[in-house]
Parts: C-alpha cells; structure tokens; sequence
C-alpha cells in the first residue's frame, strides 16, 4: 500500500512536472510567434522619418550581379564602368530599373589585395586587426575577394539594389581603367556627365529615371550635371562639396593649405596603384594602353599649378582663370536652379567644406534639403553612431526616382546635430539658415589673468567692451603653433584626431570666458574682428573657438584664418548670407604698414556646440598652423601688438541659442 501511494505520488509529479513543461515550451513558442508577428507587422507598418524608412518599397531581390565594361563617348574616349543589377535566386533582374549614377575619379572598383597576395589598399584606410583579418578572410573565401566594389566601399547601396534600382558607377576620363585625359573644368564635366546620362538612359536596365551620388569631387559633378538641365537626371544626392575650391580648401583666407595639398598629390598618385581593368581585359592589355594614351594631369602637375596661383584672379598660361572658369561652381547656381532637379546635401562639422553646404543651400531655389553630421569628411557618407545614412539615401531616391510620396518634402529642409547635446536633443530641425532663435553675441577680448591656462597673456574674454585707451597685448610671433597632423584638412580618408589644444595654446594668445553659469549653445558661423601693429610685412592670422574643462583640457571646436594682406572686404558672387567676403585678388592686396593698425574681420567655420555649464569658452589667436598651413617664415620673428582698446576692440561674434 505504501509503495502504491508512492508510485501514484511519483506518476502525479511527473505529470505536473510534464503539464508545466509544455506550458512552458507552449509559452515560448507563442512568445517567439507573437514576436515574429510584431516583427512582421512592424515592418510591414510605413515608417518614413528622420533615419528611419521601411514599409514603402520591397525587397524584391535578395542580390546581385555586377559587370565592368567600357562605353565610349561621341569624341571615341572609352570611360570604365560598373554595372550592378538586382538578382533573385541568381537570375538578374530582366526589367527596366531607376539608376543610381556615380561619375568619379577615385576608381570604380578597388584591388586590394596584388597578384602575389598582398594587400595594398592598407596605406589608403586606417585599418584594425579585425578588418584586416575579415578582409583577409573575404580574399580566400571569394572570387571577387581580392576587389572592393562599389557595393562593398558604400555599404548602403546594398540595400537599394534588393529594393530595385540599378547602380552604375564609371571613371572618368584619365583616370582608372578609363581612356583620355582629366579635364577639371567643370563645363567640361558636365558635358560629359550629359552625354553618359543620355547613354545610361538607352540601356534596357534604365526606365528612364536617374540619381546620382557620391561625395567630395564625385559631389561636385553632380552639380556640375545639374546645370546641363538633362531631364533624365530626377534627383542629386551630393556629400561635401564646395562652391569654390580656392577658398574652401585649397587656399582659405588666402593661406596656402599644405596638409590637404600633400594629401591630395599622394593620393593620387596611390590611387594608380590599386585600378581594377575591365572584365574583358584579362591580361591588363587595354588598361596598360590607357595609361600610356593619357599624358596624365598627375597631382604633382596640379599641385604645382594650385601653388603657383596663390590668388583667386591668378591667370593661367593658356589665359585662362585657374580659380573663376576652372575650379568654382557658383557660375553654374543659375543654370542649376533652372534645372528644378532635387539636391538633398549631407556635410559635416568638421569636414573641409563646412561652409559652402550652407551656400549652396542658400542658393538653391530647387527642392532642397540638408543635413549637418558631427564628422569630418572620412566619415560623413556612412551609416555611423548618429543617423542610418542609408535610409536617408533610400527615402529620397524613392520619392523622386520611383514617385513614393513618403512624407520627406513635408519635414524642414535641414536637420542638423547639436555636438555636447544630450542624445534626445542632438538633432534639430530648420528651415532656414541662420537658424531664427540665434542672438549674435560680442565677446571683447580683454585684459587677464583667468588662471586658466599659461599662455602669453591668458587674456580674458567678455561681453564688456573696453574702456580704456591704447591697450594691447604685445606677441612674437611662434611658428611651431599647430593643430596637429590629423586635423580637418588632412582627415579626408582617415578620421581627425585633435590633440588637447592646451599644448599649442601654452604658445598663443589666449582670451578665456569665466566658468559658465548654464549651458551654451553656439550654432552659426563665428566672426573675428581683430585689431593689430606689427613690424611684418604681412601676417597669417588663426583664430580658433574651444571649450576648457574643469580640468584645463581644451578640445578644438572650429576654426577660421586669413592673410593680412588679403583683409580688403569685397561683395560676394553669390549670396553668402552676409558674412565678410575677401576677393583674394591680387589686385585688392592691402600690405600692413608699419607701425598702423590694421583691422582683420574674417568669419570662422560654422558649428553647432553646446558648451557646458561650469566650462569656459575659449579663442585662441596663433599666426602659425605648422602643420597644416603654408606661412612664410620671416627672420627674425615679427612682433604683434594685439590692440584691445575702446577705439580699436579685438572681438569675436558668437551666434548663440536662445
């Protein structure tokens, strides 16, 4: 009986034990069905915001193929392309697609790894040991492991392709496995660009509707595209371009930029060394025949022609303006307006072209949008720790190459980030620029001593102007000051790396705030307004904007920077929302003389930071950037006075939120 009562206990647990076990599992499998569910539903639901977009197309292919070949235009130059079409189950899409267009001159298609195995894309990108290895890894495991395509160098595409558009990507000419030879007239390039638009558009792959993207110089000749009015071209989707190469990047305030001039001619140079041929040309035959046929404008040759221009009326040798007819986009602002053609600009806060997004957005008067990322220009076409790049991409392809009404035209037509905001609050929206709730603040630069750094004078800096007369602050010009070797001028393919500024403001003139009471919120475009003597024939004046922690440490915020000699205001080309404009003709040249003052009023570039509260602000003012700026080394060292005084106030105008 006992044993009976036993075994009838045991048999009764088994069964709870049993019953609760598939409760259990019952209860898991509903959880991961009612999660599918969701998933299924959430997907399904349209989302079309600010970094977010699905519900709107579907992915109706699940890869794709890709072929280079050559086309040719109406003059025989043979240009190298990649064609990318969508494929499910391997099969390559069979109808007409829209097409994402990129023209470039940094190659279609990277080889990374040489015959022998070798990597040779290293020296081009920072790479970690995980990359490496995955890179590596790709290389034994794929046949087209040893290239980096279009797909792979922009990872968003990707998704555009499953979702039904079409990517061709060619090289123009001169450069890759293209034939001919690299005119950089912008006239020249949109020529060009209408022609193969024209080609791209007779191609059964095309239904007739063209995007085109990409950044930097493949920016740039977007723009120029746009203002041949081609009406297959629907949509622009530019990142990081400038209106004007001279004062953008080449030569800002008229001081030649070394960093990026020697960035410019390695890359180049390096970019040689890495061209994929054509898949016809198995032996390297016709690549080996294009590179004999172009008598190459190789960055040396351009190089020395930016360094022999050092102003913006320079005239070449063949009569022509180096600067004006060959190297600005703001002649063709009309033509491009008369287009109608939609621009969506991306750019960053400390990309080499910061300024000139906002000109171009100013001047826009077709469908339009922008957006300001908190990175430097290796940085600002990717999908990052601030915003899903790719659903941007893929929002406003969708509406103006494929007609979906997803909502992008009804949201304000810039959205910028707020670098120091708490995340919630980083992102922000405008529908003009300046934005409305900005109050220009003065803050004089005054007499010291702050505590806050060992500099020259630690000077002080403050909403009260000056009283008293003939003040100044007497400097001798050091010409080791710098901003480091990875500033925003050589951060073009790897990321910016600003040192502590204390180091170099140890050297400088230095005007600190006191500790600040609340947050502040400076977004616009800063002003310097400085007032000097000095016994030089002329000066290359720095100004930088940085907060100061608690501890002393001071990061970099922005900068802006101009020759003495190039001080003359002129009235801009185009509209540049009032901020000073200087020629930089030789011809409006102002030497200093000795002994008299001069007045120097140049804007910074612009930034969006919140600085904290219990920080201090900070401008610095060098006449040095070692490392990135060419200045004449005069012997022995000039002697500045920099004067302070109520009839000549030194002061910088902060754009600050209210």
């Amino acid at each position: 009986m006992g044993r009976g009562l036993v075994t009838r206990f045991i048999n009764s647990v088994n069964k709870l034990i049993n019953t609760k076990l598939k409760l259990a599992l019952l209860a898991a499998v509903l959880a991961v069905a009612i999660f599918l569910l969701y998933r299924s539903q959430t997907y399904q639901e349209k989302v079309s915001t600010f970094g977010r977009y699905h519900g709107y197309s579907e992915a109706r292919y699940d890869g794709f193929q890709c072929a280079s070949d050559y086309l040719t235009l109406a003059d025989g130059t043979r240009l190298a392309y990649d064609l990318i079409l969508p494929s499910k189950h391997g099969v390559p899409a069979s109808e007409p697609l829209p097409v994402l267009f990129k023209y470039t001159p940094y190659l279609r298609t990277f080889t990374i790894f040489d015959k022998d195995g070798k990597n040779i894309i290293a020296g081009l990108f920072t790479l970690d040991w995980k990359e490496t290895a995955m890179l590596r890894l790709r290389y034994w495991l794929s046949g087209q492991g040893r290239l980096m395509g279009p797909l792979f160098r922009t990872r968003w595409l990707e998704n555009l392709v499953k979702h039904g558009y079409a990517v061709i990507v060619v090289e123009r000419p001169g450069t890759g496995a293209s034939f001919g030879v690299m005119d950089p007239s912008f006239d020249v390039g949109a020529k060009e660009a209408d022609e193969i638009l024209n080609w791209i558009a007779s191609r059964p792959w095309c239904d007739g509707n063209i995007g085109m993207f990409g950044d930097s110089m493949q920016a740039m000749i977007q723009f120029a595209a746009a203002s041949a009015g081609n009406r297959r071209l629907k949509a622009l989707f530019p990142t990081s371009s400038p209106m004007d190469l001279y004062g953008a990047v080449s030569y800002p305030g008229g001081v030649y930029n070394k960093a990026f001039g020697a960035f410019f001619a390695w890359s180049v140079t390096f970019l040689e060394s890495v061209i994929t041929p054509v898949d016809s040309d198995k032996d390297g035959a016709l690549l080996a025949e294009a590179r004999k046929e172009r008598t190459r404008l190789l960055a040396g040759t351009v190089s020395r022609a930016t360094e022999r221009c050092p102003y913006r009326d320079c005239i070449t040798e063949g009569g022509k303006n180096l600067w004006q007819d060959r190297a600005a986009l703001y002649p063709l602002i009309d033509r491009i307006n008369q287009s109608g053609i939609p621009v969506y600009m991306t750019n960053g806060w400390y990309d080499i072209f910061t300024c000139d997004m906002f000109f171009w957005h100013n001047n826009l008067t077709t469908p339009k949008r922008l957006i300001v990322r908190p990175l430097d220009h290796s940085g600002v076409e990717k999908s990052q720790f601030d915003l899903d790049f790719g659903a941007e991409a893929h929002r406003w392809f969708d509406r103006w190459l494929k007609g979906i009404d997803n909502g992008i035209m009804d949201e304000p037509s810039i959205h910028y980030y707020v670098m120091g905001a708490p995340g919630k609050q980083a992102w922000q929206t405008s529908s003009q620029w300046p934005v409305k709730n900005v109050k220009v603040t003065q803050l004089f630069l005054g007499r010291g001593a702050t505590g806050s750094i060992g500099s020259i004078n630690d000077g002080s800096l403050t909403a009260e102007s000056p009283a008293d007369a003939d003040v100044f602050d007497a400097y001798t010009v050091d010409y080791t000051t710098t901003t480091g070797k990875k500033s925003r001028w050589s951060s073009v393919n790897w990321p910016r790396d600003y040192p502590d500024m204390q180091t170099n403001d140890k050297k400088a003139l230095t005007y600190t705030s006191s500790p600040l009471e609340k947050d502040v919120e400076v977004t616009g475009h800063p002003v310097a307004h400085l007032w000097l003597t000095t016994d030089a024939s002329d000066l290359d004046a720095f100004v930088y904007l940085e907060e100061v922690d608690g501890n002393g440490n001071s990061t970099y915020i922005t900068e802006g920077n101009l020759r003495a000699s190039h001080r003359k205001l002129s009235q801009a080309p185009f509209n540049n929302m009032g901020l000073p404009f200087h020629s930089h003709y030789q011809s409006d040249l102002t030497p200093i003389r000795a002994g008299e003052p001069a007045e120097l009023i140049f804007s910074l570039l612009p930034t969006s930071y919140r600085f904290h509260k219990g920080s201090r602000i900070r401008i610095t003012i060098t006449f040095a950037d070692a490392d990135n700026f060419e200045t004449p080394v005069i012997d022995p060292r000039p002697n500045v006075r920099l004067l302070r005084d109520k009839d000549r106030p030194s002061f910088v105008q902060l754009p600050i939120v209210h």
